[in-house]
Order: structure tokens, then C-alpha cells, then sequence
């Protein structure tokens, strides 16, 4: 089969992978969605990785499922402590080889609604990480920072909950789009923040309200240049997440079909590099690879 590995310095190519015999059910891959982590890991996975994990594809019955390619344990103490994501178990990867694949096994599958079209599941994943994230968040005026894919995503959860959100993005065409979800720009101060884009953390550590809250839900491997006068001056609470649990990928299944999905560039595999750049540029909100 056809997946797109990396080579000796990280890079993608496409290659032929012999069919996956890991333990688990065996999935066509429909779709699968390039996330920011995926193109952080460009360069520094070991060789012989395939990357991609926001999936959509179908059983050998033609049942329609996307897959957790990550799982707490769920006795932990740090799962227990609402830290499910650092837990051992959390750390074994549930698919073989990965979503950048035409085919792959999962040890853990969803069942996908009818109202999603066949590129639907990919949004599952991103929409469970924030619905947990969201969690962490007080209610309130919310600034999100980053009006892409994730930020939408975001602003529609926020909006959906009563929170009055505002955002803060570069590009114009982002800001509207974020307009017409219900967010404004502006609303200085602001109760939290949501960093979906790490270069806008020190904006929204200066619109933070004294003893507020600052949610980082992206951030590069390498250093974010940044000042923690306001965390100090201010008492702000400052808090971090990554990832979800097989409960918020239920609740992403439920409310996925009544949000409005963000716009997709739909590639094959063979054109995955420049995907790549697309993602990088700015060129493409959401870009998703369908084998």
C-alpha cells in the first residue's frame, strides 16, 4: 500500500509499506487532516514514521469511523487527576502505521454519523482536544488567538457555551470568517485567553485581567521568546492541553454536525509536500489528504 514515510532526515516521501498486521481492525483511509504537530515532527520523527492521526476512513463492513490513535489508561493517578494525557499508556501509539496511509489498524474505533460527509471524521480528533481544553476555561469574555482551523473551532465552542469571544488574527480574511462565527476583535480586557498560535502568546498575556486565565493549546518545539512580568504582576494562571479522551471524542461525534465546518484543500498523498507548505504559508486554513 501507498503512505507517505519519512526518510533519513525526516522527510516525507511516498513509498510502499507492506499491509499493517498490527493487533486491531483494519481501516481504509478516507481522509486524514494535517495538524500543526504533525509538521512540528518534520525533520525531528525517527525514519520510517507516517504521521497523521485526524482520520476518517471505513471498516471491511463499510462502516464509516474515525480512530483514537492515543488512550489513557483511566486509573492512574494522573488520569485520575484530570492529566490523561501524561499517563503512561497515553504514550503507545493505538494505529499502525498512521492516517498519512491508505490503509491502517486501530486499536480504537468511533462510529461516524450519516450527516457527515465521507472527509467529515477528520475534524473528530481537533474538536475532542478542544472540547476538553475548554474545560480549563472560565466562562466569560475569551480572547482566542489565531483565527485558522483551530481558532474557529474554538470560537464556535465558546460561543455555544454563552461566552462573549473575541480574537486577535493577522490575516484579514480569518478575522472575518471569525466575524460571521460570532467573535468581534478588540473587547480589551479579557477574563482568559486561548493561544491556538504560539507568536500571539505576549498579546494575550497584556489583554488578560489581573488573576485570569491563559490556556496554551499550540506550541513549537523551540523557544517562545516571551516576558512573565504580567504572569507575575498580574497573578494570571497560567495552563496547558494537549489531546483528548475517549469521552470528548463522543461528544465531538454529537455536536460535530451542527457546527460549521472550516474550509478544507483536499490533496492526494502523492502532493503531500506541498501540503506542507500550503499549512505553512497560510495559503490553506485546513489542508487534508485523501489516499
Amino acid at each position: 500500500m501507498r503512505a507517505v514515510v519519512l526518510d533519513a532526515g525526516g522527510l516525507p516521501e511516498l513509498a510502499d509499506l507492506p499491509e499493517p498486521i498490527a493487533p486491531g481492525s483494519l481501516v481504509r483511509v478516507l481522509a486524514c487532516g494535517l495538524c500543526g504537530s504533525d509538521v512540528e515532527k518534520l525533520g525531528r520523527a525517527a525514519p520510517g514514521t507516517v504521521l497523521g492521526h485526524e482520520i476518517a476512513g471505513e471498516l471491511e463492513g463499510g462502516e464509516r469511523v474515525t480512530v483514537m490513535h492515543r488512550v489513557p489508561c483511566g486509573r492512574c493517578e494522573r488520569c485520575v487527576a484530570g492529566h490523561q494525557s501524561t499517563c503512561r499508556e497515553f504514550g503507545e501509539l493505538r494505529i499502525a502505521p498512521g492516517g498519512f496511509a491508505e490503509r491502517l489498524r486501530a486499536t480504537h474505533t468511533v462510529p461516524l454519523p450519516e450527516t457527515l460527509d465521507a472527509h467529515g471524521g477528520v475534524w473528530v480528533e481537533p474538536l475532542a482536544c478542544v472540547l476538553r481544553a475548554a474545560e480549563l476555561v472560565p466562562r466569560g469574555r475569551v480572547l482566542v488567538v489565531g483565527c485558522g482551523a483551530i481558532g474557529q473551532l474554538w470560537v464556535q465552542v465558546l460561543r455555544r457555551r454563552g461566552d462573549d469571544v473575541f480574537v486577535t488574527e493577522p490575516r484579514a480574511e480569518r478575522r472575518a470568517t471569525a466575524r460571521l462565527l460570532g467573535a468581534e476583535t478588540g473587547g480589551d480586557p479579557v477574563a482568559s485567553a486561548v493561544v491556538t498560535a504560539a507568536a500571539g502568546i505576549n498579546e494575550a498575556l497584556q489583554r488578560l485581567e489581573p488573576g485570569c486565565t491563559l490556556l496554551v493549546f499550540s506550541a513549537p518545539e523551540q523557544h517562545v521568546p516571551t516576558s512573565l512580568e504580567a504572569v507575575y504582576r498580574k497573578e494570571l494562571h497560567l495552563v496547558g492541553s494537549r489531546s483528548a479522551t475517549p469521552e470528548f471524542f463522543e461528544a465531538a461525534v454529537e455536536l460535530l454536525p451542527s457546527l460549521v465546518l472550516p474550509e478544507v484543500t483536499v490533496l492526494p498523498l502523492e502532493r503531500f509536500r506541498e501540503g506542507v507548505e500550503l499549512y505553512r504559508s497560510g495559503a490553506a486554513v485546513k489542508v487534508v489528504f485523501a489516499p
